[in-house]
């Protein structure tokens, strides 16, 4: 933990801030997490199924459920909000922003940009996706949870030998 609290109205880091909030590269987001900020992880469950930021702190509350459920994020607590991409992070800190939260930032590029900068992950290589398009991908154990979401079944475990 820092010694002065995390405050991210008075981060002046490499990236421009968006709509007034900061926007973070990964390795200052991990810099920041490690030192007590929270990443808030919007990625929906087939997302994350097999790949997690490795980072004391993260909660996960998937986009699709957001605007309903952010309320449970503590507003006293630097946060970092942080997407697949960093699409649906620009619009989760507007959304905190426009609702009071004032200590927060955004993970420019998501755990993409993160997973490629080496930062730390936890791998779950059963779970993996691979495919050539979106409408291909599946586990090593099939089934696409693409899919499987869009018809509204549960997505497949990998239980199955």
């Amino acid at each position: 933990m820092l010694d002065q609290p995390i405050d991210f109205s008075k981060h002046e880091g490499s990236l421009p801030r968006i709509y007034g909030i900061a926007n973070l590269t990964p390795a200052e987001a991990y810099r920041y997490a490690m030192e007590g900020a929270i990443i808030v992880d919007l990625r929906e469950a087939y997302e994350t199924n097999f790949r997690v930021f490795d980072v004391p702190e993260a909660l996960y509350i998937p986009w699709s459920r957001f605007q309903t459920s952010f309320h449970v994020l503590p507003q006293d607590r630097p946060l970092i909000l942080a997407d697949a991409a960093g699409i649906y992070a620009r619009e989760a800190a507007r959304l905190l922003h426009a609702s009071g939260y004032g200590n927060i930032a955004k993970l420019s590029g998501g755990m993409i940009d993160w997973d490629s900068s080496g930062l730390p992950v936890r791998k779950d290589a059963e779970f993996e996706l691979g495919g050539q398009c979106a409408c291909k991908i599946k586990t090593r154990h099939g089934g696409n949870p693409l899919l499987d979401k869009h018809l509204g079944k549960e997505p497949q475990n990998g239980s199955q030998g």
